[in-house]
């Protein structure tokens, strides 16, 4: 039986919820390095896994280019629609619906309730030339799948005829013509693989697109559905078979069972029900009466192809709705729903069609592991007693042991179990001695320190060579310059040399500091009156007036006092405060320097706040790197950042930033007041 792979995996959407293994009544998923993918011989389609993944990371075979070319073309197309419409298109007339589908170019709107009203009178016929004894309705493609793959024992319980979607595309087809290409449009993903078997001699349908594809199909031809003009469906009509979408609807709308508590009929819906009453029913003696209604879904009003706004019971109302309404319609004397078919004023006189369809299972059960290897897996994720089986179903499976079989069958991985993973974090915790965040900030400062430690021994040995022909070429230019006074024409040429050449020497002197080891000279500092005097001596008022910029210091509430290296921390704070200001040059604002111990702790923390452009997102990885700069060309070297930070590294500090674009820019050093005894050190 050819089958099409419907349901499709978005790799780099999936986050190990596991909620598509929870949810999949085939057990159709396979995690391989904690990344879900559909088995597609075990897929049954049901859809359920596109409808509770949070991340979109399952989606299902689009339909709709294929449907936008058959348009295009010159064969007529037909819509199959499902009577489960009301509930997608909700305010919108159903005269008004099939106006809009004509108007995207459908030549004819069929409702496939049509052959549903069809399968009712196969399903009567059948039961009546045939034993009493256990029987399964064979009209939703999905719960059929199931059936064929994981009960095919049950395989000849299934009622022989074609589902509704296929009886209608062969009426349709026997009364307008061969030529007439069909599309289904439903809330049903299972169509789509339904409708690539092989069903001889059934007809085949060309796509089946689900509702919310039809949304999109007409927003592709330019209709808006609620402005359509009008217009009726075309035959043949539909009778009882609209009533299809509900559970029990099936066997209510074929007159055979008026009384659901009869213990001869069963209506089950939903994958977890189905599944249930299925493994339940390989006891049943088949012999005794037993009709089954069965359904994957809770109802086709509620399908995986129906937009999702948490509107079932409202939906289904809709679908209530509009069968009264064709049943209070309906002609005189007709009996409600079941109208006889017509064209115009004319009884409708269709061919007999053959509605039989075989079944031919598909075994896709998987052998049952021994106890031993079950205990084997389950020992391998520390459950060594029948009490350390949580059976949490964080996994997705419901009890350890058959997250175990699965994982003896190839379907799961060890590492899913949830409990374990976080037992083994702890413990790794625990023997670390180290709490996360403050493992993460080791890591981070190791590969930062790393960087910069390649960086300098690339950086001296760069200098060191650059530093000779640099002076040379200073040297030689100036003389130059003494010689050829007289040529003018000569002048502007060499005062570039000599100031590009200046430039050089000024990034080699900063390639030194930042590559050379320092000695770290620590004495008591009252930081106040050092913090005011270097403001004052660096960043004079008047020039940064002109700029609208003002830098100011906040007043310490009582005298603060820290082991620094002036030196050094001058170097740190001036270009922290350097490049506040250069942010602010555009606007203007106010630079704040403040200073405060820290709370609990032997600490002081100074803070350069600005308020200028702020450090885009894609920056703030790189801001510490040497050579990294968002100053144009010629407006710096890049190392100020590497270089402070490696000063803040050698007083056994930190230094981190918080930025808001368009907003400001503070950057915090925070450092041990009290130094080591040895007031010297080298770092």
């Amino acid at each position: 039986m050819a089958q099409r792979e419907v349901i499709q995996t978005i790799k780099q959407n999936c986050r190990r919820c596991y909620s598509c293994v929870r949810e999949c009544p085939a057990r159709a998923i396979r995690i391989v390095e904690g990344q879900a993918s559909v088995v597609p011989e075990r897929c049954v389609a049901c859809g359920n896994c596109t409808t509770v993944c949070a991340l979109s990371a399952k989606t299902y075979l689009s339909g709709l280019e294929h449907t936008l070319g058959l348009l295009r073309g010159e064969a007529p197309v037909a819509a199959l629609l499902a009577p489960s419409f009301p509930a997608e298109f909700s305010g919108i007339a159903p005269e008004t619906l099939v106006g809009a589908l004509k108007a995207a170019g459908f030549h004819l709107v069929v409702e496939v309730a049509y052959g549903a009203d069809l399968v009712n009178e196969a399903y009567r016929e059948h039961l009546a030339a045939n034993p009493p004894g256990l029987w399964i309705t064979s009209s939703c493609p999905a719960a059929v799948d199931y059936v064929l793959k994981y009960q095919p024992g049950m395989a000849t319980r299934l009622l022989p005829v074609v589902s509704p979607l296929l009886a209608t595309a062969q009426a349709v087809k026997a009364w307008y013509g061969p030529e007439v290409r069909c599309v289904f449009l439903g809330p049903c993903i299972a169509k789509k693989r339904e409708i690539g078997e092989v069903t001889s001699p059934s007809p085949a349908v060309d796509e089946a697109l689900t509702f919310q594809e039809v949304w999109r199909l007409l927003e592709e031809r330019g209709v808006r559905p609620g402005l359509a003009t009008p217009a009726s469906f075309d035959p043949p009509r539909a009778g009882d078979g609209r009533l299809y979408p509900f559970a029990g609807g099936l066997l209510r709308s074929a007159g055979l069972a008026n009384d659901l508590t009869d213990p001869a009929v069963m209506v089950v819906s939903g994958h977890r029900e189905l599944v249930e009453a299925l493994h339940d029913l390989e006891r049943h003696d088949p012999t005794e009466p037993l009709l089954v209604e069965a359904l994957m879904c809770r109802g086709c009003h509620a399908g995986p192809g129906v937009s999702a706004d948490g509107r079932r019971l409202a939906s289904k109302n809709l679908v209530k709705q509009y069968v009264k309404q064709c049943e209070t319609a309906a002609p005189s004397g007709a009996g409600g729903l079941t109208a006889s078919p017509t064209v115009g004023s004319q009884p409708w006189q269709l061919p007999a069609l053959d509605l039989r369809r075989t079944f031919v299972p598909d075994d896709q059960r998987l052998p049952v592991p021994t106890e031993q290897e079950i205990r084997a897996v389950l020992a391998r994720t520390n459950k060594f007693a029948v009490e350390d089986e949580l059976n949490c179903g964080a996994c997705g499976y419901p009890t350890c042991r058959e997250k175990a079989k699965a994982v003896l069958r190839g379907l799961a991985e060890e590492a899913m179990c949830l409990p374990f993973v976080i037992e083994q974090a702890e413990r790794v915790c625990h023997e670390l001695k180290v709490p996360w965040r403050e493992l993460r900030d080791v890591h981070r400062h190791l590969i930062n320190t790393e960087k910069l430690a390649s960086m300098g021994q690339l950086a001296a040995g760069v200098a060191h060579e650059l530093n000779n022909p640099l002076g040379t070429l200073l040297l030689y230019t100036g003389l130059l310059a003494r010689k050829l006074r007289e040529r003018e024409d000569l002048q502007p040429d060499l005062c570039l040399l000599t100031e590009e050449a200046q430039r050089c020497k000024k990034i080699v002197a900063g390639l030194l500091d930042f590559a050379r080891q320092n000695r770290v000279s620590f004495r008591t500092v009252e930081l106040g009156g050092w913090l005011q005097h270097l403001l004052e001596g660096s960043f004079p008022a008047g020039p940064l007036a002109e700029k609208r910029i003002g830098v100011q210091l906040e007043p310490l509430s009582e005298p603060l006092h820290a082991d620094l290296d002036t030196d050094q921390l001058t170097q740190v704070l001036v270009n922290l405060i350097q490049n506040g200001i250069e942010s602010m040059e555009e606007r203007g604002g106010r630079l704040t320097v403040s200073v405060a111990p820290v709370p609990g702790a032997d600490r002081v923390r100074f803070s350069v706040a600005d308020q200028g452009s702020g450090i885009p997102p894609g920056d703030r990885d790189r801001i510490f790197q040497p050579f990294f700069t968002t100053k144009g060309i010629g407006k710096g070297t890049g190392l100020g950042l590497s270089i402070t930070y490696g000063i803040v590294k050698m007083h056994r500090g930190t230094i981190w930033f918080e930025s808001q674009v368009g907003v400001g820019t503070v950057f915090h050093v925070e450092l041990p007041r009290t130094q080591a005894q040895t007031r010297s050190l080298v770092v």
